[in-house]
């Protein structure tokens, strides 16, 4: 038996097709409102020693952006506690991880003070020769992997709080030689002590952050990596520990890598981004 189907009324599984067939022709991000674009995920490696892995900077910047719509953030520590980038680029894991993993980004952080210096006595900001010799070095070798280089600011210690300017402009020449964009974290410090006196970015040692010095330098980094606004990124961020006397990651359990109340991420997100910003209008002139 045969069935005989009316010219103006095609057969249902011709209609089918055709709808399969139409559907495919249109970008699947405007095919129903509920779809929405599928965000990439920025494979990070962080290089630099312990003002990295204090509360595990990484997570840190990965909590952020799981909160968002924007791409994720895979991260990866390569550390080790008081070393420069120089050290880094002779030994220890950063090299062996650059050369076998795949990264979109690789965060460049050198020692906080620039090396081994001091006068009378004190520890001070050294000569910034030997660390600019070192990411000449480092940019060329995440370049030659397809990464993109990213230099970390790091901030002056509580003592020296006027050393934040050398820090400054060693991170800000290196970077605009190279074409390399720089997080200005130590920036952001900055502004945040002029703002909120009472808020402590150092530990007792006066060098180290505090979760919340942690969660301000998060939000600087990701909006470098980003170019997005950390506004309503969650005020407590779960993430994995690190031992603080070796910066091993404890991969076996999640802890709370920051616990603060809604006003201070507020806050701090807005330093951050700010801080971002400026810096940005004055590296585009």
């Amino acid at each position: 038996m045969t069935t005989e189907h009316s010219p103006s009324r095609p057969p249902v599984w011709r209609c089918a097709c055709l709808l399969l067939f139409l559907a495919s022709l249109v970008p699947s991000s405007t095919i129903g409102a509920e779809r929405h674009t599928i965000q990439p995920t920025l494979r990070v490696l962080f290089i630099g020693n312990s003002y990295t892995y204090f509360n595990n900077l990484g997570d840190m910047v990965a909590g952020i952006a799981a909160a968002g719509t924007g791409p994720k953030i895979a991260p990866t520590l390569a550390v080790r506690g008081g070393q420069s980038l120089q050290w880094h680029l002779e030994n220890g894991p950063a090299m062996v991880a650059l050369k076998t993993g795949t990264w979109d980004y690789v965060v460049l952080q050198e020692q906080s003070m620039l090396g081994v210096a001091t006068l009378d006595g004190k520890a001070v900001i050294a000569d910034p020769s030997a660390f600019h010799a070192a990411v000449r070095e480092w940019a060329r070798r995440v370049r030659s992997v397809g990464a993109k280089p990213i230099l970390f600011m790091t901030w002056a210690r509580r003592s020296a709080l006027p050393e934040q300017a050398k820090l400054s402009e060693a991170y800000l020449s290196i970077g605009r030689e190279l074409n390399i964009a720089v997080a200005p974290v130590g920036e952001a410090w900055s502004a945040a002590r002029t703002r909120w006196l009472s808020l402590d970015l150092h530990i007792f040692d006066e060098s180290h952050p505090t979760p919340a010095g942690s969660y301000l330098a998060a939000c600087v980094i990701f909006s470098t990596l980003t170019g997005r606004d950390p506004k309503g990124a969650p005020s407590v961020i779960l993430g994995h520990p690190v031992a603080r006397s070796e910066g091993t990651v404890d991969f076996s359990e999640m802890v709370p890598l920051v616990d603060l109340g809604t006003t201070t991420a507020g806050w701090l997100q807005e330093i951050a981004w700010k801080a971002v910003l400026d810096h940005r209008s004055r590296t585009d002139k």
